[in-house]
């Protein structure tokens, strides 16, 4: 196996330079530093893990708290396995692994805190938990350094798309179509996820920038951010008295479900009502007719939140929260309304 003293008799430097170059430290010049890596990288050097952690005093290790109840798919969430897979390479090129943070560990029970203690993470990401969540929000309150990606934690930076901005454009965009009679099926207005209630804002106040009224009649809150819960609001929606030419939903699972409710109340799209959404998922581009929505740039938020964790792991100050722009992606979904003669 070759150690740091194999590269060092070759290159010629000592091994505490050696050493500090294969740890990636600020305090030898890049030079030196590439010329170590290479020697390195030609003689197959592997670094020993607990070597690495004794020298700097650290686990190489984050974890990720993760929680997926609406759609129940886990891991394989359509938004946060991009997210999550994002932040993953951003901090394996710095050195980081990611280990998931569970309550029960070889049939042993242990909080999440416990979990963090056990493995001495040096930092933990939060994904999609309920921030009411007790266990959560005990790490949250411990010295562990946390960023969250979804939800908004007390005191815990986060990363997230905007909200509000592009949900006062979506009533806008089908404003411009002629719509004025613009239906919103909100996401559940709970403590899971900012989204729902700041995109129910967003929607409000898109209306109030065209002078158009706020109608509780055409306001549906889901119950879960899934399809079946789209499709259940879409036949609510269609019972009441006044009916949208326009809807606005806040997400695009939740958009497949009302698509297939319209297909059921024997609603043409766009031709008898038009549909914008929120995410842009894969299948957006496959639905009958191609989803318009606003994509969600699931790189950069993964990407954003490994820069925060390692501005919080070297001790610099991170904004609250940072919000990541979104993108209009038209297609076939809404539809121009005649002129009234």
């Amino acid at each position: 196996m070759v150690t740091i003293y194999d590269i060092a008799k070759i290159t010629g430097y000592s091994a505490p330079t050696v050493s500090k170059a294969l740890n990636n430290q600020s305090d030898i010049g890049q030079k030196t530093k590439d010329k170590i890596l290479q020697v390195a990288k030609e003689l197959g050097y592997i670094p020993n893990s607990s070597a690495k952690g004794l020298v700097t005093k650290k686990s190489w290790l984050i974890g990720l708290i993760y929680e997926e109840d609406d759609m129940g798919v886990g891991i394989e969430h359509p938004l946060f396995a991009s997210i999550i897979n994002a932040f993953k390479q951003n901090m394996e090129a710095t050195g980081y692994e990611l280990i998931f943070i569970a309550r029960n560990l070889g049939g042993r029970k242990m909080s999440l805190l416990e979990h963090c203690r056990y493995r001495h993470v040096d930092g933990v990401l939060i994904v999609n938990s309920n921030a009411d969540n007790e266990e959560v929000l005990e790490v949250t309150k411990s010295d562990v350094p946390c960023i969250s990606s979804n939800i908004v934690f007390p005191d815990v930076s986060t990363v997230t798309s905007e909200n509000i901005r592009p949900a006062v454009e979506a009533v806008q965009y089908v404003y411009s179509l002629g719509h004025r009679s613009i239906a919103h099926i909100a996401g559940p207005q709970n403590n899971i996820a900012s989204a729902g209630y700041e995109r129910l804002e967003g929607y409000k106040a898109g209306l109030v920038s065209r002078n158009l009224p706020i109608n509780e009649e055409l306001i549906v809150v889901s119950d879960l951010w899934n399809g079946q819960s789209g499709y259940k609001a879409m036949i609510e929606l269609w019972k009441r008295k006044v009916k949208p030419t326009a809807i606005f939903c806040a997400s695009d699972i939740m958009a497949m479900g009302v698509m297939n409710a319209c297909r059921d109340l024997g609603l043409r799209i766009p031709e008898d009502i038009s549909i914008i959404s929120f995410d842009d998922n894969l299948w957006a581009s496959f639905a009958h007719p191609p989803l318009t929505t606003f994509r969600q740039d699931r790189q950069a938020i993964g990407k954003k939140a490994a820069e925060m964790m390692m501005m919080l792991l070297n001790g610099e100050k991170v904004p609250p929260r940072v919000l990541v722009p979104v993108t209009l992606i038209e297609r076939d979904s809404c539809a121009r309304l005649p002129l009234e003669t």
